[in-house]
């Protein structure tokens, strides 16, 4: 058993999938070693023949002949046939991909399996004998839909006289879900308009927590009448106090994602456009935030919706139960990075709903919208989906480059709470981004 990877962030899903292809002839090619092998026997029968040394003489016989043996034996008419096979997981590591590499060399001496794991990750294994197998850990650290693994295979002859191209690549794509993680505290809007929910209202009804006694009035239900209360409060015959409470409300809730960016937190991949990156990006960063903040929700029965600003198409709109939560979770799974060339739409939202808009606030769009928002009466929560910035060494040009546009960057965000949204930098430690929630729970009372 061979292992590669490390451990991973997201877990993968089943059912196992064993995809094989069978290739057509593979071209093939000499290596330097016949040449190389040629010239070093000729050199040493050459020496022994001058200097009389007839073990010289047969060391350089034995070597060209092998050379000539080696080219003359019998290559593959067709390249080797690879196999992905995805197996069960690990117990003790269900976050990471346990693939199974099954190789047939047929008539090569030795393969040479290229694995790419995660479109950064290179692995590489050789392997001997006209057939092999063998099980590889892939680590993922990403989600959305990715291939797991993509490998392909060469061949090499006896001696390592001749070598094959690379095959066609055979991969395993899977939807990787992002993860859920809890949020303890969520933030509501100052005036709550459904009838019904987990949610306490402003006025007065049922379900909720205490909020006064008052006198009884038409409409109060006998069962709400306090005879503790009455008996210290009433005044004359016939007073009569109810205990009044709270009424339960739902609202709904806006998930708009800004799907601009796709950038982890190297700062010198952004200035070189490098899209090969081990890290977690934002778009996963946006992923979980969304999906979180969505179940979170869900589970207090509101009415959640989600679209994203380059295109109406995949938005959902606003629901709840158990089958709008499977439809959010495909939503918010398959939304990928797209490039933008102009204004973004305005996405549309109900009136007094609370708007969460993810994004990396790289650039003016996002701002725009949050201004549009608050001035239309909404709560605004901005998630910061930037990953954390990791150190790097970048030559001076480029951290100037950094600097200008971190700092615009910071200029936005300064915006942002300068119009009253309330701004949550995501991919944070656990304890900071509860405060955070905590505080902003705490901020409806005072809207």
């Amino acid at each position: 058993m061979t292992r590669w990877g490390e451990e991973a962030d997201a877990a993968l899903p089943q059912p196992p999938v064993a995809p094989r292809r069978r290739h057509g002839p593979q071209p093939r090619g000499l290596t330097p070693a016949p040449g190389v092998g040629i010239g070093a026997g000729t050199i040493l029968f050459s020496v022994g023949a001058i200097a009389g040394r007839a073990d010289v003489v047969v060391f350089g016989m034995v070597l060209v002949v092998a050379v000539a043996v080696s080219l003359a034996r019998r290559r593959p008419e067709a390249a080797p046939d690879i196999g992905l096979t995805e197996q069960a997981r690990d117990a003790a590591d269900p976050t990471a991909a346990r693939i199974r590499v099954d190789v047939d060399a047929r008539d090569a001496e030795i393969v040479i399996v290229t694995a790419v794991a995660r479109e950064a990750e290179t692995l590489r294994a050789v392997f001997a004998g006209p057939g092999a197998s063998a099980v590889v850990r892939v680590p993922i650290r990403h989600s959305g839909e990715l291939d797991v693994v993509s490998a392909s295979v060469r061949a090499v002859g006896a001696d390592a006289v001749w070598i094959g191209e690379p095959t066609e690549g055979v991969r395993i794509r899977r939807v990787i879900q992002p993860r859920a993680v809890p949020v303890p505290f969520l933030p509501l809007p100052a005036a709550l308009r459904g009838l019904t929910g987990a949610h306490d209202a402003t006025r007065a009804g049922d379900g909720g927590e205490f909020r006064d006694i008052h006198p009884y009035a038409p409409g109060d239900r006998l069962r709400r009448i306090d005879w503790k209360a009455t008996a210290r409060l009433a005044r004359r015959p016939g007073d009569l106090y109810v205990r009044r409470t709270f009424a339960t409300s739902d609202l709904d809730v806006a998930l708009v994602l800004d799907d601009g960016d796709d950038l982890d937190g190297v700062v010198h991949g952004w200035i070189l456009g490098d899209r090969m990156t081990p890290y977690p990006t934002s778009m996963d960063v946006a992923r979980e935030a969304a999906w979180s903040l969505a179940s979170a929700y869900l589970a207090q029965a509101d009415q959640v919706s989600f679209q994203v600003l380059s295109r109406a198409r995949g938005a959902v709109p606003r629901g709840s139960g158990a089958r709008h939560r499977e439809r959010l979770r495909a939503a918010i799974v398959h939304a990928s990075a797209q490039l933008r060339y102009a204004r973004v739409r305005t996405p549309t939202v109900a009136p007094g709903a609370l708007v969460v808009l993810l994004s990396t606030f790289l650039d003016d769009e996002p701002v725009r919208l949050v201004g549009l928002w608050r001035a239309a009466g909404h709560r605004v929560l901005a998630v910061d989906t930037l990953p954390r910035l990791r150190p790097e060494r970048m030559r001076r040009e480029m951290q100037a480059a950094s600097r200008v546009i971190l700092g615009e960057r910071d200029d936005r965000l300064a915006d942002v709470r300068g119009m009253g949204a309330d701004l949550l930098a995501w991919d944070a430690s656990e304890a900071e981004r509860a405060a955070a929630l905590r505080a902003m729970a705490r901020m409806r009372r005072r809207r």
